[in-house]
């Protein structure tokens, strides 16, 4: 495994872990709070569980970079698209489609990296 996955892989844990243990601080990054169990539990599933795959994944297989890469494109690109649509972009949201662009340029640099090494 090269540098790169190895970064998204320990980002993504780190997330993920965070986000487990921690599930209050989800929803107050962007001013909410998690007021029940059920909102915890989801916010565990989708901000601690897939982050925690997601690292688990680049671990037992290095091109999955590819995909995961992918993904993160993907939030990237929905966070712009809805500021869009909401017709302002915050520095918060700028600064969290900066570091998904930049996690997501990792990981497929990474994979394409790991595919010819």
């Amino acid at each position: 495994m090269n540098r790169l996955i190895a970064a998204g892989a320990a980002a993504y844990a780190g997330l993920g872990l965070a986000s487990f243990l921690k599930p209050d601080v989800v929803p107050a990054v962007i001013g909410f709070t998690a007021p029940n169990a059920d909102a915890r539990t989801e916010i565990r599933a989708v901000y601690g569980g897939l982050p925690l795959a997601f690292a688990a994944s680049l671990v037992a297989a290095p091109t999955s970079g590819t995909a995961i890469g992918v993904a993160t494109v993907g939030m990237a690109a929905g966070r712009a698209a809805s500021s869009v649509f909401e017709g302002r972009l915050s520095a918060k949201m700028a600064g969290f489609i900066a570091l998904e662009s930049v996690l997501a340029g990792a990981l497929l640099l990474g994979a394409r990296k790991h595919r010819r090494g």
